[in-house]
């Protein structure tokens, strides 16, 4: 009997260690996950982000003439400082819909004047800025960005890209004065 109580005692410690490192290992994938604005500095890993800007563009002026978008273009203005003792490779990013679905960034930067191409190393204490592309359906993303290198090892994190409503022209008809009173 007092083995049977042990080997209980024994089992659920081990539930309990096992529970614990479940657990421990999903407050790390949340934490990778932090929300950044845009604007505000992003780091993950040794890699420190900053997005200036994001625009909407329907198409671009190419080399080869117009380039009209599969969507709508989503251009992102961003620069990646390197905090690391190491060059680091920077992936393919990409945004996430308010669903969470991702797409990756175009790999043909053609008609984007300061493209930052497929291929990003960025060397230590140094900073890299261009412009990524996207071809995606208008509305809210989050830039997904990397800490680059070893897969196995890889932080995210997201920055929100702020989309903003045109503006709906006032009407005309409601600005007029009115006729006077007789």
């Amino acid at each position: 009997m007092f083995r049977v109580f042990n080997q209980g005692k024994v089992v659920g410690m081990m539930i309990l260690l096992v529970a614990g490192l479940a657990l421990a290992s999903c407050s790390r994938k949340q934490a990778s996950g932090v929300v950044h604005q845009m604007g505000a500095e992003a780091v993950v890993g040794d890699l420190a982000y900053n997005v200036t800007q994001a625009e909407w563009k329907d198409q671009l002026d190419g080399t080869n003439g117009v380039r009209t978008a599969n969507a709508k273009f989503l251009l992102v203005s961003i620069s990646i400082t390197n905090r690391g003792n190491e060059a680091v490779h920077v992936p393919l990013l990409a945004v996430a819909d308010k669903s969470g679905k991702e797409s990756l960034e175009s790999d043909k930067g053609d008609g984007v004047s300061s493209w930052m191409g497929l291929l990003r190393t960025v060397e230590p204490g140094k900073t890299e800025s261009g412009t990524l592309l996207f071809d995606v359906a208008k509305g809210e993303y989050k830039l997904k960005i990397s800490s680059g290198g070893d897969v196995e090892k890889e932080v995210n994190g997201f920055v929100e890209l702020k989309y903003q409503t045109p503006a709906v022209p006032a009407n005309p008809m409601e600005t007029l004065p009115s006729p006077p009173a007789k």
